[in-house]
């Protein structure tokens, strides 16, 4: 009943005592009824008998005298109360007091350009229209503002606030300084906090109005945010999807920037990438971008040529960087309907050189200088810089000082050096393993070995084996037959055949499986094999790091027979070793280190060795604030990144990384060292699909039991501004006067004395 009210009503709480007077004139004719005392007399006879004939038609005019006067009174109530026959005639403002809440769409998306101003601009506006339909019956609505990039968090003074023209006032100014973000955000949590600030709502009509693009990424195939649509419904609470976007415009976006930055070093080429994706539905021509280099533009561009719609082109090209300290690169591509995603940036920790670390446990080491002739015979070339030591020495090394291992014709490694091994790969380390005729296979199989996950991949035999050779000439095949890895790349499009002029006469082949044992690590992938299909250089995770393994040596070992190992290293196809060993050194550089890219406004958090950094922190915003902020002991029980066990930590944390740009972090340690460290933000690259969502996909995502209404851009007819009603209280007030003539009639007819 109380529902029906609210809906035909726009001064519901007159309904009520206007009930309550219905009962006057009731009650005044029963009291007229009542009033006069019964007389006996001669002539009473006559008048009994007289009224007696005439009762029922006496009682019929004065039921309908009653009703006439019910009837005056309903009217009356019905005219003070505003009678409303058709509920769909109520504004959105008028009626009972109503909780409003307003979520607004605050994504990058929404700095899509009008005609006009951007898209939030026009959602603001439509605020705007609202809040001034209502202020035009003060204080009797009720207007909350939530941000879909925040929702969680209460703007003041726009919280559950009357809706007044100082109420107007203020938001205007609000709205004035208030900007759409560089940020993802997804509807559901919004949707989920209207729904708990009304859930003890006491208002009598509560209704979410929706403000936004409404872009198809983010609503179609969004189960969470239809779940909470579904409940809001259930819940009878008035959904109202207000479009501020009516098509959509073709888009470009640089999506991608990185490359292996990991093997970046001081004066040496480093390869960088980027992707540019066309959201549109046309090609797009003539694409290019610009570089620039800790702020100043490179005299070249990269040329993209042409984007088909809905494809993305990656390009490669090589940078230098002159100096050994953190470096910034941004890539541009020319403006757009979307201009915030026309950038992107990357920062680059460039150190002096990579180093490497080579352990040889054969006779002087002579087995590394190989493998170290191939990184780095020309540092200022590869980048790379290479320690060789022994399996003695690895106990006394911190490996956290080294990009990568290399572990070559090791016969065996005490526990400490084995479990320093394992806690450098977890961390994020690579590692190779070379064999050899030092090698004790029980060693392998048993210390480092392990069928579920190990530093090891496999059981070994107990001896190497020679290669088996064709009898016939005519069925020649090379030795080492790679997969399809990106570390033979360079290799695969080259006119020479490499691959002949390798050959491996000797490696481990794997030990005979038992029914009890495994004899390979679990996910082991095998990049490369003997011709008959014999296992030689296999990779596996572990941890964070990656692992890579060679069944053979890694020089031009003789066996006691005089057979060599492999002639890769020093044979007729020994450029080849070289470039192999680069690709692999880049491939398994150990990448825990390299600087983040974080998406628009996540926070920045990094964790620090309280004895070594103050917890006094500089941040440099891309616009070049300075903000200075304090780091809090931390809560975890991790160590810090830098520090050893058992040392206490400290967290920065940095919040206000909504604009685009390279952070800078100035850490001050306790020896009153200053150190920069800095960090890429980037907007969220799916944020450049423009695509609007189509009305109907929706409804049919929610299905027929969801009510819930959809106003396109640019239309505002559901911001009511005529009084509703008017031809209902016309015709009331007629039927008033009428009855207000009838009634003074037919109570003169029927009145008498007794």
């Amino acid at each position: 009943m109380t529902s029906w009210i609210l809906q035909h009503f726009l001064n519901p709480s007159f309904f009520w005592p206007g009930m309550l007077l219905v009962a006057a004139p009731i009650i005044i004719h029963l009291i007229n009824r009542m009033r006069y005392r019964r007389v006996r007399f001669a002539a009473m006879e006559f008048l009994l008998s007289s009224q007696k004939k005439n009762r029922r038609r006496v009682l019929i005019e004065q039921l309908l005298l009653l009703l006439m006067r019910v009837l005056m009174v309903l009217i009356v109530v019905a005219l003070i109360a505003r009678l409303i026959i058709d509920p769909n005639q109520l504004s959105l403002f008028q009626g009972a007091k109503s909780h409003h809440v307003v979520i607004l769409d605050d994504s990058v998306s929404m700095q899509d350009r009008l005609a006009e101003g951007t898209v939030f601009d026009e959602a603001k506006g439509v605020i705007r229209r609202l809040v001034a339909e209502g202020a035009k019956t003060p204080r009797s609505q009720v207007f909350t503002l939530i941000l879909m990039s925040d929702p969680e968090k209460t703007l003041s003074g726009l919280s559950e606030t009357d809706i007044t023209e100082d109420l107007l006032v203020e938001l205007s100014e609000r709205l004035d300084v208030l900007a759409a973000t560089h940020q993802a955000v997804d509807p559901a949590k919004a949707l989920q906090r209207a729904q708990e600030r009304l859930a003890e709502d006491r208002s009598a009509v509560r209704q979410i109005h929706v403000i936004s693009d409404f872009r198809n990424s983010d609503w179609i195939d969004n189960k969470s945010a239809a779940s909470v649509l579904t409940s809001l419904s259930k819940a009878n609470i008035k959904l109202n999807l207000v479009k501020c976007a009516s098509e959509s415009h073709e888009n470009l976006s640089v999506t991608e920037l990185g490359g292996r930055v990991e093997v970046a070093a001081a004066g040496v080429p480093v390869t960088l990438e980027a992707t540019i994706r066309n959201w549109g539905t046309r090609v797009a021509e003539d694409v290019r971008a610009d570089l620039f280099i800790n702020g100043s533009r490179l005299p070249r561009t990269i040329d993209f040529q042409t984007i088909p719609a809905g494809e993305s082109i990656t390009r490669s090209f090589d940078v230098v960087f002159p100096t050994a300290e953190p470096h910034q690169v941004k890539l541009t591509i020319r403006e757009d309907s979307l201009e915030a995603d026309n950038q992107r940036f990357l920062a680059i920790d460039v150190p002096e050189q990579n180093p490497v670390l080579i352990i040889d446990g054969s006779p002087a080491t002579e087995q590394a200088f190989y493998v170290a002739d191939a990184l780095a015979a020309n540092t200022s070339v590869t980048g790379f810089a290479t320690s060789i030591q022994t399996p003695e020495d690895l106990r006394r090394t911190p490996l956290e000082n080294y990009d990568l291992v290399y572990l070559i014709n090791v016969p065996e490694l005490a526990p400490d050096a084995v479990a320093a091994l394992e806690d450098y790969v977890q961390g994020g380390g690579g590692l190779v393993w070379y064999l050899g005729d030092a090698v004790r296979p029980a060693f392998y199989n048993e210390k480092v070995f392990n069928p579920e996950s190990g530093l090891f991949p496999v059981r070994i035999g107990a001896a190497p084996r020679l290669t088996d050779r064709p009898v016939s000439a005519a069925t020649v095949q090379p030795d080492l037959v790679p997969g399809d890895h990106p570390i033979f790349k360079l290799f695969s499009n080259v006119d020479v055949p490499i691959y002949d002029l390798i050959f491996v006469n000797l490696a481990y082949p794997l030990a005979e499986k038992l029914e009890s044992q495994a004899n390979i690590t679990k996910d082991v992938n095998v990049l490369a094999t003997l011709r008959q299909d014999q296992p030689l250089i296999l990779e596996h995770q572990y941890g964070k790091g990656k692992i890579v393994t060679c069944l053979t040596a890694a020089g031009p070992l003789m066996n006691p027979e005089g057979v060599i190992w492999t002639n890769w290293a020093n044979g007729p196809g020994s450029f080849s070793f070289a470039v192999f060993q680069l690709e692999l050194a880049k491939h398994l550089v150990r990448s825990d280190r390299t600087l983040p890219q974080l998406e628009s406004g996540k926070p920045l958090a990094i964790n620090l060795n309280q004895a070594f950094y103050a917890p006094d922190v500089e941040v440099i915003s891309p616009n070049d604030q300075i903000n200075r902020i304090q780091a809090t002991p931390s809560s975890s029980e991790d160590d810090g990144e830098e520090g050893a066990a058992d040392v206490p930590t400290i967290d920065v944390v940095y919040k206000e990384t909504d604009q685009p740009g390279i952070y800078e972090l100035v850490l001050s340690t306790t020896e009153q060292q200053r150190e920069r460290r800095l960090y890429a933000v980037n907007v969220p690259a799916d944020e450049g699909s423009l695509a609007i969502m189509n009305d109907e996909a929706l409804l049919q995502e929610l299905g027929p039991d969801v009510d819930i209404e959809i106003q396109q851009a640019g239309s505002f007819d559901w911001i009511r501004n005529e009084s509703p009603g008017s031809e209902v209280r016309w015709l009331l007030l007629i039927v008033l006067a009428l009855l207000c003539i009838a009634e003074p009639m037919l109570a003169s007819r029927l009145s008498y004395v007794t």
